[in-house]
């Protein structure tokens, strides 16, 4: 099983020690730059530990020029870490969700958050006792797609340039191909957001508001469900959630073992 993550990166950047070195690393970093490499600090375009494109644009629209121009890239790995620059998270817990989303068989996944991060989906905050949860969709900040979820929703990613409203898109695509147990967050692999939802730089060069750009999403794409949420499904009964919790704890083990 071959895993990457791929992500944004600029002069304020997140800077977490896995991205800068690859020393018992079980996975490859690709950073795509949204300012000149020579005013981003710490940053060398040579570094054996990771690979620098320079690209300058919104996150999504980056990924899919990417990908597109890339075949290769696509065709190497088995999972993607779309993860954004503003998320903090331990080498221990980004090993651990490439390692659980292909054990449970899902097509898209992601870490839950802290319950001290900024958050838009309340679902999304960390719960006590809960291993798995089976969700309608992720969040763009911070996926695991499998290559074939990538290949399904790449036209997607540059739908706009928030990616607001995209994410909600993917939970209908995917579920309607690959069922209702196909996407899920884990609680004990947990994130940090540590900024604002919503505010930055990026978010000031948008030219409308990111309201706007996900209406038009659900607009088009006449989606009725535009929340996050849990699936009705007997696996996210209380019972399963504590039972997914112990199970979880035990395949996660040692210095794996999400803090």
């Amino acid at each position: 099983m071959r895993n990457i993550v791929i992500m944004p990166f600029g002069r304020s950047s997140r800077r977490s020690e896995w991205i800068f070195n690859s020393y018992d690393r079980p996975f490859d970093v690709l950073l795509l730059t949204y300012h000149p490499p020579a005013e981003i600090k710490d940053l060398n375009l040579d570094s054996t530990h990771y690979r620098v494109l320079n690209l300058q644009d919104f996150k999504w629209v980056m990924i899919h020029k990417l990908l597109v121009q890339n075949q290769d890239i696509l065709n190497r790995y088995d999972y993607f870490f779309f993860v954004d620059d503003d998320i903090e998270i331990s080498l221990a817990n980004v090993e651990n969700l490439f390692l659980l989303t292909n054990k449970y068989n899902l097509v898209m996944s992601q870490p839950v958050l802290s319950r001290d991060s900024y958050k838009s989906w309340r679902v999304l905050r960390k719960k006590f006792v809960s291993g798995i949860r089976y969700l309608s969709t992720v969040e763009l900040m911070c996926p695991v797609m499998s290559r074939v979820a990538v290949e399904e929703l790449l036209p997607t990613f540059n739908l706009n340039k928030s990616g607001w409203g995209i994410d909600i898109l993917w939970g209908d695509l995917i579920r309607r191909k690959f069922g209702e147990k196909s996407i899920a967050v884990f609680d004990l692999i947990v994130a940090r957001h540590a900024k604002p939802v919503g505010q930055g730089e990026l978010y000031e060069k948008l030219g409308k508001s990111a309201f706007d750009e996900r209406d038009e999403i659900f607009q088009k794409y006449q989606l009725k469900d535009t929340t996050i949420f849990e699936l009705p499904l007997s696996e996210n009964t209380l019972v399963n959630k504590v039972r997914s919790y112990f199970k979880l704890r035990n395949q996660l083990t040692g210095t794996q073992r999400s803090k």
